[in-house]
């Protein structure tokens, strides 16, 4: 039986499984490893049939000890779950949960930590329970963005929120989220803003340039503003697609689309107008990439856009900031950007003011490289990961953890 007191992190995902929380799971996780602090990783796994009997996988990642339980319904394709009653999905948590009870008992676990709030900080405030150590939740985006207005997803929210000895969210406007469900947990609630990897390209600019234009059929003299990531409603996709569609036809301004094809609920909504940019060669989907690619492209861009209507911090955003790209952003991303000090900051939902941002930072080069630098400044420094694992630290030490 181990004996050293760890934290333990329960995750929705993990890298090579895409999107934010891997990427924030792994990154939170490898850098508290560094500042001295014992990790595991709980997290689901879906890598095999879903009739399967349980099973789990342990690996030592960068010291971080991660242990993938499954079968599990997340991450999954549509038909794969298609039909999956509540009450199966009930019993795979259950499931899960024993395993992860079990496992967790081998060791002395002196904290948890949960990274999204439906699945994983529901399963974690159990765990906390048995274990009767603290549980620190982690708000991330839609589990309290969209889930605060979901009858069927309320109560899980709840009971998390409701126990938590700490909660963290990831910028201001999820905590007044939040608290407009919850406002009896302000006193323990902070913000703890996101960090970000700062990846250079070894390959210059240029190159990365003509790659995309061979990819594109574009110029490669022509302005490409970046969306990376999954294109979404929350994200903004459709004002983004309508202000794109109100430039003139001419303009040079292309829209680079770095992450998969829009999913059935975003095709419903504005399907017509992503086809339409697609058809008229103003719009390019790479479909999904391995982080380290999606990255190397997008240093290749000019603007990082991302309107996001409902949001925590985007992982691509602070990713295209690292990279000095200009930012066009909504009002959700207050907590890091200023208008016209380090990006274009508009208001969600407003078509209009994006387009018009938009055409400012494309016909304004120099302004457009100044913000960009800026930009890129402010996350090397403030949005470092040695900063942010510092600030779960100090939550930590104030629990008596």
């Amino acid at each position: 039986m181990e004996t050293s007191s760890r934290i333990l992190v329960v995750t929705e995902a993990w890298p090579p499984t895409s999107g934010g929380v891997a990427t924030s799971a792994q990154r939170i996780s490898t850098n508290l490893a560094k500042l001295g602090i014992g990790i595991t990783v709980f997290t689901f796994d879906s890598s095999r049939p879903i009739t399967d009997p349980e099973y789990q996988f342990e690996s030592m990642e960068d010291e971080v000890k991660v242990v993938k339980f499954g079968p599990f319904f997340l991450k999954r394709p549509n038909e794969e779950i298609r039909g999956l009653s509540e009450k199966h999905r009930a019993i795979m948590r259950r499931r899960i949960y024993d395993a992860m009870e079990r496992t967790a008992q081998r060791q002395t676990v002196t904290g948890i930590v949960s990274l999204y709030v439906v699945n994983a900080g529901w399963l974690a405030t159990y765990l906390s329970r048995s274990l009767n150590v603290p549980h620190i939740l982690g708000v991330r985006g839609n589990d309290i963005g969209r889930n605060i207005f979901s009858s069927d997803r309320l109560a899980p929210v709840s009971l998390a929120v409701e126990n938590a000895s700490a909660i963290i969210c990831v910028n201001e406007h999820l905590r007044q989220r939040l608290l407009l469900a919850f406002p009896q947990v302000a006193t323990k609630t902070k913000v703890i803003l996101n960090g970000t990897i700062g990846e250079h390209s070894e390959q210059p600019r240029a190159h990365i340039r003509e790659d995309i234009a061979r990819q594109t059929g574009w110029p490669v003299t022509s302005l490409w503003a970046v969306f990376i990531g999954t294109p979404r409603e929350k994200k903004g996709l459709r004002n983004l697609l309508e202000a794109m569609l109100s430039l003139p036809e001419n303009h040079e301004l292309r829209l680079l689309c770095i992450g998969p094809e829009p999913g059935a609920l975003e095709v419903r909504v504005c399907g017509a107008e992503w086809k339409r940019l697609k058809e008229n060669g103003r719009l390019f989907c790479t479909g999904q990439l391995p982080r380290t690619e999606a990255l190397r492209l997008a240093a290749g861009g000019d603007i990082v856009v991302m309107p996001s209507v409902e949001d925590g911090l985007a992982n691509g955003l602070l990713e295209g900031m690292a990279l000095g790209l200009c930012p066009v952003a909504s009002d959700i991303f207050s907590d890091v950007l200023r208008d016209g000090e380090n990006g274009f900051v508009v208001q969600r939902g407003n078509t209009f003011a994006l387009a018009n941002a938009l055409q400012r930072a494309a016909g304004d080069s120099q302004l457009r490289h100044d913000l960009g630098g800026a930009a890129q400044q402010l996350a090397i420094i403030r949005h470092s990961p040695r900063r942010e694992a510092e600030d779960y630290l100090q939550v930590l030490r104030g629990l008596g953890i």
